[in-house]
């Protein structure tokens, strides 16, 4: 049964105030999404069965919105042999084939192969397309404008959704991009869109689209959980 999108945006932020107060026991990088939420509820109304995901770091809201098990997730953070991969991913390197989702701690590191899969899908003629989920630090990964250029080369379903949340670990983007987004990824020929569910429909057209959602962060960048010492952790 589909959740509501107010019900959908309640389980993700309680899975993460949880995982936040549960930090000590973590023993991997975690990345929350703590102020992501709106973006992955607005994938949540649009993905369709046969549709991949590729995320990040960042990404336990792209997977619940994908139909991700968050028990399977919590476990995996966990350490847990129960867990989404068996507790050997943990939090920023998740795979899920069952849904077609698959994240990567490398900064950028999915871009290529996402762009790889919505050829395959174009070339099968599947009727799936491929969203790919990446942050402003990943748009200035070399791979990212060399996917672009090969998107719209051969006008491919793929939507690339950008949560620009204006910081680089404590690097803020004024101070490492000299020019908005938008402009320079239409320069390539990719439909710029306004919202995801127009880059999403993009997309379903066999035009490549990008949507640059400006979000704000509300937790720490990065919890390092029980890698730290306790009287340090937040």
């Amino acid at each position: 049964m589909r959740k509501t999108r107010d019900n959908f945006i309640a389980d993700i932020v309680a899975f993460e105030r949880k995982l936040q107060h549960h930090m000590a026991d973590v023993f991997c990088p975690v990345h929350l999404s703590l102020g992501h939420e709106e973006v992955a509820a607005d994938l949540y109304e649009c993905l369709r069965p046969g549709d991949f995901v590729f995320s990040t770091h960042r990404n336990h809201h792209h997977f619940y919105a994908a139909g991700g098990n968050l028990d399977k997730l919590w476990d995996e953070i966990m350490g847990l042999e129960s867990g989404l991969n068996g507790g050997f991913a943990g939090s920023q390197g998740i795979s899920d084939a069952s849904i077609n989702f698959h994240a990567s701690a490398i900064v950028g590191g999915l871009v290529g192969t996402a762009a790889g899969t919505a050829y395959a899908l174009k070339m099968d003629r599947k009727p799936g397309i491929v969203i790919c989920c990446i942050g402003d630090g990943g748009t200035e990964a070399g791979v990212f404008w060399e996917a672009l250029n090969f998107c719209a080369l051969y006008q491919l379903p793929i939507a690339y959704i950008c949560e620009n949340n204006g910081m680089s670990v404590d690097s803020p983007i004024a101070e490492r991009q000299a020019t908005p987004l938008g402009p320079r990824v239409q320069a390539f020929g990719v439909d710029v869109r306004r919202h995801v569910a127009a880059a999403v429909m993009s997309a379903r057209n066999n035009r490549p689209a990008f949507y640059e959602a400006h979000v704000r962060l509300q937790c720490d960048h990065i919890n390092m959980g029980a890698m730290l010492p306790k009287d340090v952790i937040a």
